[in-house]
């Protein structure tokens, strides 16, 4: 396995390391009883931002996956799908993180703990063997399967360590150190997972100005296609999502859904760059941070506001209307992304005026008052992540290669 020594990939994983450790820290406090002012970044709970970092690692490592099918496709396509399965498995992983699938399916169902991790298990398993197969008969990708099986197996090893939980009485002073190595074993394997597939995307990190390597190229390449098939799922997951039960204990299918397309279009923005200046003065550090807040905001920030359903929160009023307050703060992240796009120059004005049509949009339909305000919530949520990903998908085209120009390839030390 190659190790990044770009500056740029180097820093990548800093970053996330950093962040990673400051939450595991942070669950320990909290799991004394202590630091209570600490409690969005508490790993061991859902619908706070500690669990949408958890998700979005996933998230991160499945782009990355992707990326490798955008490496090898005209050269190995067997072993291009395989990074595409590897991906997609990543892509419900997140989906389970931030959603509580299986969690779902065990109170539904009522299969216990063990056999709602069953089918789950043996999907994983099967597809992990023959993706790693496909990797290991590549020369080029065989230095990756190493990695790609420990940072799996420790993902699996956590559903052995919520068995130990549940099984062992733990006395109080062990069992916060518990619960932070359970969190922070899972934090390791994904990050072992983006480690062993940073070289999928080297035009991330390459110093070239015009790469045309891989950079998260499944975004723009499936960019209508997402679109489509969000419009499609919106509703149906808000009913779904709106009509089960420990509304504040498990995650929301429907906030995945939306925090993964305000995500997407940071990573629009982000491709955008990699794939034209790609200069380190021009990147567009402002804008992919107000779409990751409004990301984060999706998880963090309940749907409705009503301290009946999600007790400690409210809703607030406003020229005699009543607000939700998590579309508003959505409306204000669209605007301060609009804004970091009108001051990039006359060729980013299209989408910083569309940008500030989805705040707009997230403001008026922050003021609606519906009967099913918890339905509503999550499909207004979702409607303004589409939006905003629509807007930038449509004013943030791919960049093509000249004709007669061969895509160059790019290691991490170029």
């Amino acid at each position: 396995m190659n190790v990044p020594v770009n500056t740029r990939a180097a820093a990548y994983l800093r970053t996330l390391i950093i962040v990673s450790a400051v939450l595991v820290l942070a669950t320990l406090v909290l799991r004394f009883g202590k630091g209570l002012f600490l409690a969005p970044l508490n790993l061991s709970n859902e619908n706070v931002a500690a669990a949408w970092f958890s998700g979005i690692l996933l998230f991160l490592a499945s782009l990355h996956a992707a990326d490798g099918y955008f490496r090898l496709r005209k050269t190995h396509l067997r072993t291009a799908l395989a990074w595409c399965v590897v991906s997609a498995m990543l892509l419900f992983l997140s989906a389970d993180e931030i959603g509580s699938i299986h969690e779902r399916i065990k109170d539904l169902l009522k299969m216990g703990p063990w056999l709602s991790y069953l089918p789950f298990l043996i999907v994983l398993l099967g597809c992990c063997a023959w993706s790693f197969i496909q990797l290991w008969i590549t020369p080029s990708e065989r230095s990756r399967v190493p990695g790609l099986i420990l940072g799996f197996a420790i993902l699996v090893s956590v559903g052995g360590q919520e068995f130990l939980e549940r099984a062992i009485k733990w006395p109080w002073y062990l069992g916060p150190f518990r619960s932070a190595f359970e969190e922070g074993s899972e934090l390791v394997g994904m990050m072992i997972l983006i480690y062993t597939m940073l070289p999928n995307s080297t035009g991330l990190f390459s110093h070239a100005r015009r790469p045309h390597a891989p950079a998260f190229s499944i975004v723009p390449g499936l960019r209508w296609f997402i679109v489509v098939t969000a419009a499609l799922l919106a509703w149906p997951i808000a009913m779904l999502s709106a009509s089960l039960d420990q509304q504040l204990v498990d995650g929301h299918l429907s906030d995945w859904m939306s925090c993964a397309l305000f995500f997407l279009s940071a990573g629009l923005v982000l491709n955008h760059w990699a794939q034209s200046s790609h200069e380190a003065r021009t990147f567009p550090t402002a804008g992919i941070f107000w779409l990751c807040l409004a990301s984060m905001l999706c998880v963090q920030i309940d749907p409705t506001g009503d301290s009946n359903v999600f007790p400690f929160t409210r809703s607030f009023e406003a020229f005699g209307l009543v607000l939700n307050a998590r579309l508003i703060l959505l409306a204000l992240c669209c605007a301060g992304a609009a804004e970091s796009l009108r001051a990039r120059g006359h060729d980013y004005r299209t989408g910083a005026i569309m940008l500030a049509f989805a705040g707009v949009l997230s403001a008026i339909l922050a003021a609606y008052s519906p009967a099913e305000a918890l339905r509503w919530g999550y499909f207004a949520t979702t409607i303004v992540g589409l939006t905003t990903f629509a807007a930038l998908a449509h004013a943030l085209p791919r960049e093509v290669t000249a004709p007669g120009t061969e895509a160059q390839r790019y290691e991490y030390g170029t």
